[in-house]
């Protein structure tokens, strides 16, 4: 047997919408299968204002919230803490304003693959050709969804890829456990995060943005560590 353990951004175990007021609701945590339907919960009456503390998470679970967060009129998106991964994805585009509080950072680090990619990659590891099938099915959908929201959201979508050509640059670090009598091991690679810009994020259609500021390197170091996040990043500009 292979065990193979992937790196996730995890700052809490706990993951909860809740209410802060009439017209704020409010994120912390992971985000997780069930966030979705917590998210509908808390937000039934409305809303105008979304606080987010997030790790990120499911990426199609996201995906679905900022959807909706999206139909919502005049919402703006208020970032106090971190919000990496699906969070930055996502949830941070999906208003129509975006404010990025004091010593607060939203960072990037990719998307998922291309259907053909990780169809190819599946099959080099053996997996079913039907699961190998069915991913890409689920992969081909998920993508169609995505380039809809970053389309109405009136964001260029490459801002993805270009989070995956920063974090390509960095050097990681590597560890390997490896079990002499089973051959089972694990791999993981510490994280990485892309840190863009204010100037960089209005390029690619962010729109109604406010900082605090607009940190530089050091100040963005600070700010992740400060909020649990001491990991590597870029904060490289493409355009």
């Amino acid at each position: 047997g292979i065990l193979i353990i992937t790196v996730l951004f995890s700052q809490c175990e706990w993951a909860g919408w809740t209410r802060s007021s009439v017209s704020t609701i409010r994120f912390e945590g992971d985000i997780e299968k069930g966030s979705y339907e917590q998210y509908l919960a808390v937000a039934r009456g409305g809303f105008a204002r979304v606080l987010l503390n997030s790790s990120g998470g499911y990426p199609s679970v996201a995906l679905k919230i900022a959807r909706d967060i999206q139909a919502h009129p005049d919402v703006e998106v208020d970032v106090k803490g971190v919000c990496v991964s699906a969070c930055a994805s996502y949830l941070a585009i999906a208003g129509q304003h975006l404010k990025i509080e004091c010593d607060s950072v939203v960072a990037w680090h990719g998307g998922l693959g291309t259907p053909e990619d990780e169809a190819r990659s599946m099959r080099a590891e053996h997996i079913p050709e039907g699961l190998v099938v069915a991913y890409a099915a689920w992969l081909t959908a998920f993508h169609a969804d995505e380039s809809d929201f970053y389309a109405r959201a009136g964001v260029d979508i490459a801002l993805l890829a270009d989070s995956e050509k920063a974090v390509s640059t960095l050097d990681l670090a590597e560890s390997y456990t490896l079990d002499a009598v089973t051959g089972e091991y694990s791999y993981s690679t510490s994280a990485g995060v892309w840190v863009p810009s204010m100037r960089s994020l209005k390029k690619y259609g962010v729109k109604d943005l406010k900082y605090c500021r607009d940190d530089g390197a050091a100040d963005v170091g600070k700010a992740l560590k400060k909020n649990g996040y001491p990991v590597k990043f870029s904060t490289a500009t493409f355009r």
